[in-house]
């Protein structure tokens, strides 16, 4: 409930985490303890599963400032289809979706982007586990009605998105790092593969 930044022993963990090699994921967290944690890391960091603040005002999303100062320290971001925070809300489609994915490329760069899902097809959890501490105490956000984008809405969707980004004319370049070779350089960075 308050963002009160990197404790220290939030420090302490941080070390841990970069001599171990961990990723440091923030997609959780608050802008002040983001930053914090951005600043202080000596590896880079990521957001694994945002959208942006201004495409759709959410408490969970990024602003563009957060996303440039995670990028400017060689961070990495994941685009989510999580349609809560998306524009059109539970309208959205596949191509909305793109639209979080360029907005992040236009901020941050074609480089330190990728898919970030945050798909929990199967799982147990409810949206009220989601939205609640541990799932039953306090209220944390509100999602509104949850479903994913018409076109990407399981695991078995992925392939809808090539030709979908095709449609938008972005280069096979584009492509292919977005679908998965961003995030496998940037884990071969922080992992030291």
């Amino acid at each position: 409930s308050r963002d009160g930044g990197l404790s220290d022993f939030g420090r302490e963990v941080i070390d841990e985490m970069n001599r171990l090699r961990m990723l440091i994921d923030l997609s959780h967290v608050g802008p002040k303890t983001a930053e914090d944690a951005i600043s202080y890391s000596k590896q880079p960091v990521c957001y694994s599963h945002v959208a942006p603040k201004a495409l759709k005002d959410h408490p969970r999303c990024k602003s563009d400032e957060q996303l440039q100062r995670i990028a400017k320290r060689d961070g990495f971001i994941g685009a989510t289809p999580f349609t809560p925070f998306m524009r059109r809300g539970p309208d959205s489609t596949i191509d909305d979706f793109l639209e979080v994915v360029e907005h992040i490329i236009k901020i941050a760069g074609e480089n330190q982007v990728g898919i970030g899902t945050d798909f929990s097809q199967d799982s147990p959890e409810t949206p009220e586990y989601w939205m609640n501490d541990k799932g039953y105490a306090r209220k944390l956000t509100e999602f509104g009605e949850i479903k994913y984008p018409d076109g990407f809405e399981l695991l078995s969707d992925y392939p809808n998105l090539v030709p979908a980004m095709e449609r938008r004319g972005w280069s096979e370049g584009r492509i292919r790092r977005v679908m998965g070779e961003n995030w496998l350089t940037f884990l071969g960075e922080v992992w030291g593969t």
